[in-house]
């Protein structure tokens, strides 16, 4: 019965590595990192990374507040030029 127990373990721990690489990539983190991770802590690693940023979402909101930035500042300057 205990050998069950270890080929559970392993099992869980290797879908968590997989899984962990898979959710870091997305995310824009280190994949490699993240699998170790996974294979080491298995569901904390897996709860840590979902609690991380989303890398690719934070440049796509920077991006898209620079674009708001310089519209903005176009509009300002349309503005002083009809006045």
């Amino acid at each position: 019965m205990q050998i069950f127990y270890w080929i559970w373990i392993v099992a869980m721990a290797f879908a968590c590595s997989v899984w962990a690489e898979e959710i870091a990539k997305l995310k824009g983190h280190n994949s490699k990192q993240w699998l170790v991770l996974g294979l080491l802590f298995g569901p904390v690693a897996l709860i840590a990374l979902a609690a991380y940023p989303d890398l690719e979402d934070r440049k796509h909101q920077r991006d898209s507040a620079a674009e708001l930035s310089l519209i903005k500042d176009d509009i300002d300057a349309m503005r002083r030029g009809k006045d």
